[in-house]
């Protein structure tokens, strides 16, 4: 039997905002994630990472753009009646993340309507990012998904 969605296009609001409880990597998650998708030496080497620009090994952008997001989709979208992501208009690193870095996934709504030639449904525009220690950014994602109106009666 199919779960009904317990979130609809209007249960989201614009500036509605989630904050997660951090996450902390450690080396050995940074290398073994990075050996089987990233397998740059600064990612999966610490005598190669020590002498390039960051001085240890840092996070794969990949690793940290996951451990962002997944968050936000198991409490909100897991339950929501979404169909699907057209893709993002803005992906971005902007800091390395080192082991022992807590890093705090948020998310907000920046916009929605309902789609013109689809009105069963709507487009809710989502930022997700990450926040390190120092309250800065370390990598965002902006982009919008189609989620279904409540379906009538």
């Amino acid at each position: 039997m199919d779960v009904m969605p317990s979130r609809y296009f209007e249960d989201f609001t614009v500036d509605q905002e989630w904050s997660f409880d951090p996450w902390v990597l450690d080396e050995e998650s940074v290398t073994t994630f990075a050996k089987q998708y990233d397998s740059q030496p600064m990612h999966t080497d610490p005598v190669a990472a020590a002498d390039g620009p960051y001085g240890v090994v840092i996070a794969s952008g990949w690793q940290t753009a996951l451990n962002c997001v997944a968050p936000f989709l198991e409490a909100v979208m897991k339950d929501t009646a979404g169909l699907a992501s057209p893709g993002f208009d803005v992906f971005e690193w902007s800091k390395p993340v080192r082991a022992g870095d807590p890093i705090t996934p948020r998310a907000k709504v920046l916009e929605k309507r309902v789609s013109k030639s689809k009105p069963d449904r709507g487009l809710v525009r989502f930022r997700m990012w990450g926040v390190d220690a120092d309250g800065d950014t370390v990598w965002k994602v902006e982009g919008p998904f189609f989620i279904l109106l409540r379906p009538a009666g």
